[in-house]
């Protein structure tokens, strides 16, 4: 894959996660921080070596693993590290969370579908606009105490959904 634009994007998609998965594994912000530019240097570098269509997820994890085993064997002089069957452990597990995120978005993605359009709208300008409440009541004519009422209750109907996906999940799992 060349520098497109589809690379970049899915590079700027993944920068969060990608920085969670760091962060777990090297319990610092700044050195987390420091160790993302670089594997973003190396996904750069490296882009020819990704396969379209195939998982973006487990290729630039693979390499922010790579990048943060070679940042530890930089610093074990200076400090005392995990030693590498933890950090094994902790990195695979920094994965299952990020596999338990992935799967909670897909059910409140799949619970946001059964909203009402005139719910979805209202959570969309809230949450991703970022509109106040008194901007979202103009919109709809409604008072900003009614529209903090909707929001309320469209997000215990969320959390309700989410909660009971995720035990049907479990009993099918």
């Amino acid at each position: 894959m060349n520098h497109s634009d589809e690379f970049l994007e899915l590079i700027t998609e993944y920068q969060g996660r990608l920085f969670g998965f760091v962060l777990s594994m090297l319990g610092n912000v700044d050195q987390a921080n420091e160790v993302l530019q670089e594997i973003n240097l190396v996904l750069w570098k490296k882009s020819d070596d990704f396969t379209p269509g195939s998982s973006f997820k487990a290729w630039s994890f693979r390499v922010a693993h790579f990048q943060v085993m070679a940042f530890r064997q930089r610093q074990i002089r200076d400090r005392l590290v995990f030693d590498d069957a933890a950090l094994e452990k902790l990195s695979r597990d920094a994965m299952a969370i990020d596999d338990v995120y992935e799967q909670r978005v897909a059910r409140l993605e799949g619970c946001m579908q059964r909203l009402s359009e005139r719910n979805r709208d209202v959570v969309r300008r809230f949450y991703v606009n970022g509109e106040s409440m008194n901007e979202i009541g103009a919109v709809l004519k409604r008072t900003a105490n009614a529209v903090g009422q909707t929001l309320f209750r469209i997000r215990r109907t969320l959390i309700k959904c989410v909660s009971d996906e995720s035990e049907v999940a479990d009993v099918a799992g």
